[in-house]
């Protein structure tokens, strides 16, 4: 069996002989360099402050144009706390990673906790009562109500009720991410869902970041890490006694059918070519048993795939559509949920 990277130069090696279908697609490879010289300057102890700024977390420019519904909703109904109870917990920012000034500062901080008294409604299983934002990464956390929260906990937190309250059983589910960022959306079904599996499907350096993140904090749990290999036996035994599993996209094809119960996407379909993204449609639709979530731009913003809007997605039409709609908080994103009915 082959050793597991040990650095991310070793994962970009194994991406350099990926086909090119599997390959970061020209908005990505733009990114990439700038995450790379981002986490060479700020290093992976403070990612939460420089590449997440280019995942899902939103700056005072992106909460403005998209994101104000949680603070409209908490001032028509008198909820006036924010102002009054809440503390942005400071922290030093190196050079390379995202600071804010004063003002910039106490706009995020109201954001923040009127997102969270949002998202609270939802909160039918109390998970912000035992889960908070992991201090790892050097997140922009805030103080209130009892509990030290973020964007990224927030957001996450919603997307599990939006991916679960359609399912019909939430155990011992095999869960897939295409696109997982750090990671952020894994560690909440990870924390709450106690007897689940989730496997990363990523190129580096977002494999790299989410693998020493969630190695990091749930370093109690077994871990496939992200290696090179070319039949499915070879890793076979390991990967399927693993709780946490890394792989490269197109590691993929080597998987054996209807291995997921749950496929997720968000935010990161629409930043593909049109061929990468009707690939994955079919790879999805080959490993995946049960569910899809995606959450997209209404229209993409690149010209890769011509902008591709809601309706274009190549959506089997074996699939069931359970819903798809505007997203509550992400104002420009639609959020869509499949039944696959492979069973």
């Amino acid at each position: 069996m082959n050793k597991p990277f040990k650095n991310i130069k070793q994962m970009f090696r194994e991406l350099d002989t990926a086909p090119s279908l599997y390959q970061p697609s020209p908005f990505w490879q733009k990114l990439n360099k700038l995450h790379i010289d981002q986490l060479s300057r700020a290093g992976i102890e403070n990612f939460k402050r420089s590449v997440n700024m280019r995942y899902f977390n939103w700056g005072i420019l992106g909460i403005f144009r998209m994101q104000l519904s949680p603070l409209v909703y908490g001032l028509r109904n008198f909820n006036h706390k924010p102002f009054l109870a809440s503390h942005f917990i400071k922290n030093t920012s190196p050079k390379g990673a995202r600071s804010f000034n004063p003002i910039n500062a106490y706009i995020y901080k109201i954001f923040v906790t009127y997102l969270y008294d949002y998202v609270k409604i939802f909160d039918k299983l109390g998970i912000f009562s035992h889960v908070e934002e992991p201090r790892f990464g050097n997140p922009f956390l805030i103080s209130y109500r009892k509990h030290k929260i973020s964007q990224d906990l927030c957001n996450s937190v919603f997307e599990f009720y939006s991916i679960t309250k359609h399912m019909t059983s939430l155990n011992k589910l095999n869960i897939a991410e295409l696109g997982s960022g750090y990671g952020r959306t894994a560690y909440i079904f990870l924390k709450q869902l106690s007897d689940c599996t989730y496997c990363i499907i990523d190129f580096p350096p977002a494999l790299y970041i989410s693998q020493q993140y969630l190695s990091k904090v749930f370093p109690k749990d077994k871990i496939f890490l992200s290696r090179k290999f070319t039949k499915y036996s070879q890793i076979k035994n390991e990967f399927e006694s693993s709780r946490i599993k890394f792989l490269m996209p197109h590691q993929i094809e080597l998987l054996p059918k209807q291995t997921f119960d749950l496929f997720i996407n968000i935010s990161s379909l629409h930043e593909m070519t049109v061929t990468q993204i009707k690939n994955y449609f079919s790879q999805i639709d080959k490993l995946n048993r049960q569910y899809f979530y995606t959450k997209q731009w209404f229209r993409s913003r690149t010209i890769d795939n011509n902008h591709i809007k809601m309706n274009q997605y190549p959506i089997p039409k074996k699939w069931t559509i359970i819903y798809q709609h505007q997203h509550p908080i992400q104002k420009m994103f639609f959020e869509a949920f499949y039944q696959l009915n492979h069973l």
